[in-house]
């Protein structure tokens, strides 16, 4: 479902670009892309991926913040050896 949902947008990205339909086209396919955005169920979905991001990264930010600070330590320490601090 992702591949088509991608594949559709860099079709209507692609037609908006290349287009020679002129400001009036574009103005259609701006008002057809908000209407489906302000869709409540389009909506409901970017709030569901919204809150599974939000969810994983408060999940996965202990560990990312103690890998951060292995590699930062680690890096000092080579520093010092090396005699550049």
């Amino acid at each position: 479902m992702r591949s088509k949902a991608a594949f559709l947008a860099g079709g209507l990205i692609g037609y908006v670009l290349g287009t020679r339909a002129g400001r009036e086209q574009f103005d259609r396919i701006t008002a057809s892309a908000k209407r489906v955005w302000d869709d409540p169920r389009v909506q409901e979905k970017v709030a569901d991926v919204g809150q599974r991001a939000s969810s994983f990264v408060q999940d996965v930010a202990p560990e990312v913040t103690e890998k951060i600070g292995d590699a930062v330590r680690q890096s000092g320490s080579a520093a010092r050896g090396n005699g550049s601090v």
